[in-house]
């Protein structure tokens, strides 16, 4: 979904305050948000290519934030991993920020993308998220059911405080990403991918327990 939105202020601001395969991503740059540009002029230049044959049809799997268990947890090195950790070793044990964001199983995810090689009427884009939700709600989630044992977060920390600490903490959390993120809501319209694919989603806890469930076998953190 990077390749239709930067911030989750983005969403709000979309037609009807919500993503669709219609929407594409104008807000970032090299300068901010890269990666998210990256995506963006990667898919576009697919697009191009595939006007310019006639041997093959191009199907687009847009997917929100990946969460769900891990096949290697102890090497890999992506954003959902990092923030499981930062949930677990208890560097939010103080609040987790209501940053909105789109949630997707990766067991759910590798199903669409089969189904789309496989689905005759599978076409254009496609976004597959399961969920509407936020770092909090996803933190709330592994302390209703690790929190015995892990210093897991239960309250939202302060946009204002994040503004003054989040860029010191982490060189991704400038001002401006906080802005755009935090207490803003994460809204797309996942129905394309769900009747055309014929795709069913997992409970979010479900893809949290078992992600973060998968992090501890592991030796991730300790409890």
């Amino acid at each position: 979904c990077a390749a239709i939105y930067t911030d989750a202020i983005d969403t709000e601001r979309a037609p009807n305050g919500m993503l669709t395969e219609d929407v594409w991503n104008t807000t970032s740059s090299l300068e901010y948000q890269p990666y998210s540009y990256s995506k963006t002029l990667a898919e576009k230049e697919a697009w191009e290519m595939t006007k310019a044959q006639n041997r093959w049809d191009l199907v687009v799997m847009n997917p929100s934030f990946v969460m769900g268990p891990p096949l290697n947890p102890k090497t890999a090195t992506s954003e959902s991993i990092n923030l499981l950790k930062q949930l677990g070793n208890g560097d939010m044990k103080m609040g987790a920020p209501k940053m909105g964001v789109g949630v997707i199983d990766v067991r759910d995810l590798a199903e669409a993308h089969f189904r789309g090689g496989y689905t005759p009427e599978a076409n254009g884009r496609n976004i597959i998220s399961a969920h509407n939700s936020d770092f909090l709600e996803l933190g709330k989630i592994l302390n209703k059911n690790f929190g015995n044992d892990y210093a897991l977060p239960h309250k939202p920390i302060p946009k204002w405080l994040l503004m003054i600490v989040g860029p010191f903490a982490n060189k991704l959390f400038t001002r401006r990403y906080i802005k755009n993120n935090v207490n803003h809501t994460w809204t797309a319209d996942n129905s394309k991918a769900k009747k055309e694919l014929g795709l069913n989603y997992r409970s979010l806890e479900e893809s949290m327990v078992d992600g973060f469930q998968a992090m501890i076998d592991s030796g991730a953190f300790n409890k």
